[in-house]
């Protein structure tokens, strides 16, 4: 599933790039952003694979039917980080998102507890994988300091593929399956 580009990917980082994940909200930025992290589904891993993630396999872990393929119910890391900074993103532009969103207005403290846990997980994602690449500086006409030059070079996971291995491996759990057994222990607070 993971796969890395041969060549050195060189990132369009000028300030003003016209990328689909960015700008005033439109349908089409938030349709991107939906396709790289909401729509990238649940996973299901065997007992042995939980095991080799290094988690006990536990009552409180939330197992799948039989008739809908069995396993344990698992996502991949990465759709919850790149929901984390959409979440972000829309909190930027609060004034367009507070209308439509009701997570904006509902429940204040708990939106700002979410605001603050997405924070931290980018954090620790960044920190965990504390890029390295360099950033070199040039004198630009109009700024007295020196101008960074953000197109760096990375060696970069193929993302598409990661996306279509997730598809093809996403559980597909018809509505309402998703539930207690019956011989489940609840965690007193959430891990």
């Amino acid at each position: 599933a993971v796969e890395y580009y041969k060549e050195l990917t060189v990132w369009n980082g000028t300030l003003n790039y016209p990328s689909i994940y960015r700008g005033y909200p439109t349908p089409e930025i938030d349709a991107a952003w939906r396709r790289i992290s909401q729509d990238v589904k649940f996973i299901r891993l065997t007992r042995e694979q939980v095991l080799k993630l290094g988690k006990e396999v536990t009552p409180s872990k939330v197992k799948l039917r039989d008739e809908d393929g069995g396993g344990y119910l698992t996502s991949l890391e990465f759709p919850h980080q790149l929901h984390c900074l959409d979440r972000l993103r829309k909190y930027s532009y609060r004034e367009y998102y507070e209308i439509s969103d009701p997570d904006f207005h509902v429940n204040p403290e708990l939106f700002r507890m979410h605001l603050d846990h997405c924070v931290e997980i980018l954090r620790q994602s960044l920190m965990c994988s504390a890029d390295v690449g360099m950033i070199t500086f040039e004198w630009v006409r109009g700024f007295n300091s020196p101008y960074p030059d953000f197109n760096t070079r990375h060696q970069c996971r193929n993302f598409e593929k990661i996306l279509s291995w997730a598809s093809d491996n996403a559980v597909h759990v018809r509505q309402g399956h998703i539930s207690r057994f019956g011989d489940e222990v609840d965690l007193p607070e959430g891990p």
